[in-house]
């Protein structure tokens, strides 16, 4: 009998080791990009920068590994292949190990743009203790995106650590790779941060920010898979992106005018850059882009006829409505990729970009070489500026993705968008089965919306702290203060609904889903729309 317990007591030993070991294993995907990333750092420090990639070239090899990620995940829903998941999973580990590995070579390669020159206050020549921690990559749209996207794919590398929870990387690794590629289309160059900025909370607070919205974002789409698990129609969620585009685009048309397409006159204009220049290098010119237009109305206009098609098989059960919104959502793809085609072979190929701008644009250049300074002036005046700057900068002119970062990325966004919507609706049914129970679902997006409210608690604490600093006043109600308080009240409904009251499954997941958009306008719609302080957010 001693014999027997002694046997099963350590068989159960060995299981909870072989168990210990094999949670240990789970997180490896995650672990191991952290220390490759440290060790190309450690190269960048002791060789130099001959030794290890640009961050712009690590940036880009990330983009590659999260689009294989996704790739290879979402074949694995309808093709389940042992082999497509592992493949995905570490894709997209190697997507986290370029994207951190590429900010954290940023951060040297800030420190010696200026050979770290902030050791000392250049006034006072008193030490800062915190001078290397200065130097970390948080000061344009740029660094924030680079760190925003490395923030989701660390989250998501996280929760994917269970076998049954690895399908969250098919939705979220898309979602990463926009964001790197609006970084891309922004551009790595260095700016100079105005001294009234240069603050120990900068990095604290941004950094807060970044790994926040990276968690925001892994909630949104487990908040979308919750849906498709739950049986929502891949119509009514047609539907809905179609009303959130027309209402998006109603609200900057409303706020700003659309800059790039306007489509009573389908045109589609592009803002031309002047290369390797000092101060401003958007002008507020616009160039028109031929074929484009007329291809992004179509767009627009067939996705808005595939809604009305959806809402009259969802309201009145026509199933002949059903089969025509599914033909013109697909109509809406082609043009979609028409437009983008037509964009950028129009920025490869299009030369003498100047010639093309007319005196009429004079006033908006005008304005926007004066900014804040064009208050005083008066019309005439600020004309007169314009004229005189494109006459002796239209040569100079080209275009470029740097040019329109957030407009491209836009186009780009609504095609991944409605790609998801054509694909999902294939056979899905079979996407549901490979779906794990809502509950476990419902579970995690619980666990991440209550990482991101902290973290926008913490955000909005940091921030307050800084600006008292910077401005002397904790609270200004500057837009994008204003935006975040709104996204973390949104997130704070969540909890709320979920604690006090309740609610779980489908109505606290419409929670989670604000909560996202509200950050993402917050995190480029205020930075491009709305005036307000952060001027770290202009690509110009």
């Amino acid at each position: 009998m001693a014999q027997a317990i002694k046997s099963l007591n350590a068989s159960m030993a060995a299981s909870g080791q072989s168990a210990e070991r094999s949670k240990i294993t789970n997180y490896l995907p995650a672990l191991l990009p952290l220390i490759g990333a440290f060790l190309i750092l450690a190269a960048r420090i002791k060789f130099g920068a001959s030794a290890v990639p640009n961050d712009g070239a690590l940036v880009v090899l990330a983009v590659l590994m999260y689009l294989i990620s996704s790739a290879s995940l979402l074949t694995n829903f309808w093709a389940p292949v042992p082999f497509l998941q592992r493949l995905g999973l570490w894709m997209l580990s190697l997507g986290f190990l370029f994207n951190f590995s590429g900010w954290l070579v940023r951060w040297v390669a800030a420190g010696d743009r200026e050979n770290w020159v902030r050791m000392t206050n250049q006034i006072t020549g008193e030490y800062h203790f915190w001078w290397f921690f200065s130097y970390i990559p948080y000061a344009n749209l740029y660094d924030l995106s680079v760190a925003f996207a490395f923030g989701a794919g660390f989250a998501t590398l996280l929760v994917s650590q269970r076998e049954n929870s690895r399908f969250i990387g098919a939705v979220s690794t898309p979602l990463i790779s926009l964001i790197l590629l609006m970084a891309v289309f922004i551009g790595s160059e260095f700016i100079n941060l105005p001294p009234v900025l240069d603050s120990y909370w900068r990095p604290i607070h941004v950094g807060v920010a970044s790994l926040s919205y990276g968690v925001a974002l892994v909630s949104f789409a487990m908040a979308v898979v919750y849906l498709i698990k739950d049986g929502v129609k891949m119509e009514s969620m047609a539907l809905t992106v179609a009303g959130f585009v027309v209402l998006t685009y109603g609200f900057v048309w409303l706020m700003s005018g659309v800059k790039g397409l306007d489509p009573f006159s389908m045109s589609f204009r592009l803002n031309p850059v002047i290369p390797h220049a000092t101060g401003v290098t958007n002008p507020g010119a616009r160039i028109a882009v031929p074929g484009a237009g007329l291809a992004a109305t179509l767009s627009l206009l067939t996705l808005l006829a595939a809604a009305i098609c959806f809402a009259m098989y969802l309201y009145r059960q026509n199933e002949s409505a059903k089969r025509y919104g599914h033909w013109l959502m697909r109509a809406s793809i082609v043009a979609q990729v028409a437009t983008i085609g037509f964009v950028f072979y129009s920025i490869k190929t299009m030369t003498a970009v100047g010639s093309l701008i007319g005196n009429d644009q004079a006033y908006r250049v005008g304005k926007t070489l004066l900014s804040k300074e064009a208050a005083g002036k008066s019309i005439a005046e600020i004309t007169s500026i314009g004229a005189n700057w494109l006459a002796s900068n239209r040569d100079a002119m080209v275009l470029s993705v740097k040019g329109n970062p957030i407009e491209i990325a836009a186009l780009i966004s609504l095609l991944v968008v409605t790609c998801f919507l054509a694909l999902f609706s294939f056979r899905t049914e079979k996407i549901r089965e490979s779906l794990p129970p809502l509950e476990r679902i419902d579970s995690l997006i619980y666990k991440l919306v209550g990482v991101a409210f902290a973290g926008l608690a913490i955000l909005l604490v940091t921030g307050a702290v800084w600006a008292n600093e910077s401005w002397g006043r904790y609270w200004g109600w500057d837009a994008k203060e204003t935006g975040a308080l709104v996204a973390w009240f949104a997130y704070g409904g969540y909890l709320h609904s979920r604690i006090s009251h309740g609610w779980a499954g489908r109505r606290s997941v419409y929670f989670a889903l604000i909560g996202f958009l509200l950050v993402i306008f917050t995190y480029l719609g205020v930075s491009y729309i709305l005036p307000g302080l952060h001027a770290y957010a202009d690509p110009s």
